[in-house]
């Protein structure tokens, strides 16, 4: 999508109120939410959902945005695993914390699903919305501005216009010059049900998630029984490159020396994948009647599993500041709304990569200072309720709750 003069003419016109570039979960949910209100929009995505299904990614929810799915699909959309506890520490330094639900009466603090799960429960919910009208595939070519609206150009030769444009396309494919790796895989761990583990090394994060609806565990021993959890460990480019072309065995090990005795080594470790990490952040996220959300917005560092929900409370806040002003002609007035929207998101999307980007190295330094603050950081966390709970509830809400 670009704003260059176009290359062909377009051959007829469609107005909606509102439009939504992008298919996937951050779209759809824009989709419903806007409906749900009784606003009419067109969604338009380049793939067709079929495709979307076939992305066997996990997705890290947080309580809020369970929250705001939960209306829109219903409680069980999607088979999930739960998060009951996380686990956060530094491998060879004092500190370590315990986040649980046990402080916020018992409700899990987030969960697990399969982005494949997630499209297909949305992509459903989308159908039976009357409100809502698909183009599938159909891509956005060209977008113009005027003062009284915005219209896009698609690759059928077709020209819709609105009020406002939700650019939620994404972010343009991963780059070959990644400084920093992820390797993905599954694997079996001794750990107890709807643990997740956020540990800490000199190399970069690693975390453990609970896989969802995982059929069951094995036996184990005191450490707790044998489960399988999905691995995320970041890493710079090129030691990223030598863990994941280690053998089973070779990996086994360098992951028990990772993961500390309490956790102990995995035994099995299943199909890997090489991942590049690219974050960027845009300064402005509106152009006047466009506002651009979740991975078009912002992309995070994977710690601590803070992008996809941060795309999420873009979601939440943009449409309660389109509520909030008067409607004229079926649609909100969007450049008033783009403006408060702008006002409010702009701590929430500060805090959130300032924090995931500063916490790889800042538990990567050996300074005696540095592991002194972060160890005592941790010890806090564990043992005063207060400061426990207000940490927690920034992971599970954001920075704007």
């Amino acid at each position: 999508m670009n704003t260059a003069p176009p290359n062909i003419a377009p051959t007829r016109s469609t107005a909606a109120p509102l439009l939504v570039l992008g298919g996937g979960p951050i779209g759809l949910v824009c989709a419903l939410l806007l409906a749900r209100h009784g606003w009419p929009c067109t969604l338009v995505d380049a793939r067709p959902v079929q495709a979307l299904q076939r992305d066997r990614r996990l997705l890290a929810l947080s309580r809020g945005t369970l929250d705001t799915l939960a209306p829109l699909v219903g409680t069980r959309f999607a088979p999930r695993g739960d998060i009951t506890r996380i686990h956060v520490s530094s491998r060879g330094h004092p500190g370590s914390a315990w986040l649980g639900a046990a402080d916020f009466d018992g409700q899990p603090l987030g969960a697990t699903v399969w982005y494949a799960d997630l499209v297909a429960a949305l992509a459903q919910a989308v159908q039976d919305e009357p409100l809502v009208r698909v183009l599938r595939p159909r891509r956005a070519l060209q977008v113009r501005q005027s003062t009284a609206e915005v219209s896009v150009e698609l690759d059928d030769g077709s020209l819709i216009s609105g009020s406002l444009v939700i650019d939620a396309e994404g972010t343009p494919p991963p780059r070959a010059d990644a400084t920093h790796c992820a390797v993905l895989a599954e694997l079996e761990v001794q750990l107890e049900a709807g643990a997740a583990i956020e540990r800490f090394t000199s190399e970069g994060p690693l975390a453990l998630l609970p896989l969802p609806q995982d059929p069951g565990a094995t036996a184990g021993t005191a450490a707790g029984p044998w489960r399988r959890v999905s691995m995320i460990w970041c890493l710079p480019a090129e030691l990223a490159r030598e863990r994941y072309a280690l053998d089973e065995g070779q990996l086994c090990e360098r992951l028990g020396l990772a993961l500390g005795l309490r956790l102990g080594a995995p035994r099995s470790i299943g199909p890997r994948t090489l991942f590049p990490l690219h974050t960027h952040r845009l300064a402005e996220v509106c152009e006047h009647r466009i506002v651009r959300l979740g991975n078009a917005a912002q992309s995070l560092h994977p710690v601590a599993g803070q992008g996809f929900n941060l795309g999420m409370r873009d979601c939440r806040v943009l449409i309660q500041c389109l509520i909030d002003d008067p409607l004229q002609a079926s649609a909100p007035d969007a450049l008033r709304a783009l403006r408060r929207y702008a006002t409010r998101r702009r701590v929430d999307r500060s805090v959130f990569p300032a924090l995931t980007s500063a916490l790889p190295p800042l538990f990567a330094s050996r300074l005696p200072p540095v592991v002194a603050a972060r160890s005592a950081a941790l010890l806090a966390i564990d043992l005063l309720p207060g400061v426990r709970r207000s940490f927690t509830r920034l992971l599970m809400f954001g920075a704007a709750h």
